[in-house]
């Protein structure tokens, strides 16, 4: 059975006010209902929560940062999985909400114990849905970003790829064409065309995105970076259509 791991962006899950957009999560929540249908695990890691969480409550009288960043999370992470799990229901799946932090992987207890829940969510009708723990989580424990999350997620599953939907068309050259396939014979080209930038509400960038393909793409996970505004992007890819930024793994002996 193929695994899939889902990684959503802040940028396309917001609209320009910073709010969720439920039409944009409706049409991607349909789509991985077909892929469930059509036999396969699913996996979905998701930003959002701090900014679902800015757009319902004003926290003027909070000076820190940090703490108003942890309110906003534990108010949005709700709100977030609320809208989850109303569009997901619909197609008679249930929601699973899995916060972690680095630390849940570093620690061996931490990392079984994760793994084998996500293993028992996955034989059931049952999506689990990933995000870090801002609530809990302090700057040793923070991920560069839920680029890196996704990552570690889907080496532990093993996946068989990782989709990373974002904003933008995949890796584009200095034409501003779209790179469509990158591997072990022109991977190094590219990356003169990584730039630091990262999108408003986000900590990544495609400097992160690269950097989890990379790794991945050399342990045989098959990774692609793609416009998640686009239609039936998710069925395009999985059904093998030229979409973004494909790189292909390296075949394990």
């Amino acid at each position: 059975m193929k695994r899939i791991v889902i990684k959503i962006g802040t940028k396309v899950l917001s609209t320009e006010s910073g709010t969720l957009d439920e039409e944009f999560l409706a049409h991607t929540v349909e789509q991985i209902a077909q892929l469930r249908k059509k036999g396969m695990q699913v996996v979905v890691v998701t930003s959002g929560a701090v900014g679902a969480g800015r757009s319902l409550v004003s926290l003027r009288d909070i000076q820190s940062e940090v703490v108003q960043k942890q309110v906003f999370a534990a108010v949005g992470q709700v709100q977030l999985m609320t809208v989850y799990a109303r569009l997901f229901a619909k197609y008679s799946y249930h929601c699973a909400q899995v916060l972690a932090t680095k630390e849940d992987f570093r620690d061996d207890q931490h990392y079984q114990n994760m793994q084998n829940c996500f293993e028992g969510l996955l034989l059931d009708s049952v999506i689990p849905i990933v995000n870090e723990n801002d609530v809990v989580a302090t700057t040793e424990l923070l991920f560069t970003d839920n680029d890196e999350l996704a990552g570690l997620v889907a080496k532990q599953l093993k996946a068989d790829s990782l989709i990373i939907l974002t904003g933008t068309d995949g890796i584009v050259d200095d034409a501003k064409k779209t790179i469509l396939e990158i591997n072990s014979s022109n991977i190094e080209a590219v990356a003169k065309y990584i730039t630091p930038d990262t999108s408003a509400g986000g900590r990544g960038g495609m400097v992160s995105k690269f950097a989890v393909a990379k790794e991945l793409s050399e342990k045989g996970i098959s990774v692609h970076i793609v416009n998640g505004k686009n239609e039936n992007i998710l069925l395009d890819v999985v059904e093998g259509k030229k979409a973004g930024t494909h790189f292909i793994p390296r075949t394990l002996a």
